[in-house]
């Protein structure tokens, strides 16, 4: 075993990939037997009206065992990539985590914009402030238009 890869007969098997995937898949389920549970009505609170968080969890758990199903015929195992030179997992969790501790002051639409636009930072390529600027707006944006104005959700 090397890899995180168990070979049988010549066959590479993706133990993390299938881990991750499992993983998912139960995530989701719990999320939707916790978004059936929610009490009925318009709005169901902080979470979003009606059916928006069954619609969520139906979603992510068809995405999660789509990514199981093609993880176990081995999609993924010529894609490695290497992770051991690259912090920007960690730094995106305190961007947001730094971000998201200022939502009181400055707002959740603005704290998200913020640090979506700081995250779009970290990765490299042309014109890294123009991304990082219409990430930002445009995560504003669809947090006010369409969160605050159109569903009518309060937006701390």
């Amino acid at each position: 075993m090397s890899d995180g890869h168990v070979k049988q007969a010549g066959r590479v098997f993706p133990v993390g990939d299938v881990i991750a995937g499992v993983a998912c898949l139960a995530g989701s389920i719990a999320f939707l037997f916790m978004a059936f549970a929610l009490p009925a009505g318009h709005s169901t609170g902080d979470t979003g009206p009606g059916a928006l968080p069954i619609q969520v969890g139906i979603f992510s758990a068809a995405c999660s065992l789509f990514y199981l199903i093609i993880a176990m015929r081995g999609a993924f195992v010529e894609e490695r990539g290497d992770f051991s030179k690259s912090h920007r997992a960690l730094a995106a969790f305190f961007i947001f985590a730094i971000c998201l501790a200022g939502v009181n002051w400055i707002g959740l639409a603005l704290s998200i914009a913020l640090a979506s636009s700081l995250v779009t930072m970290l990765f490299p390529g042309d014109r890294r402030l123009v991304r990082a600027a219409a990430t930002g707006l445009g995560i504003w944006l669809i947090a006010i238009l369409i969160f605050e104005k159109l569903l009518g959700l309060p937006m701390p």
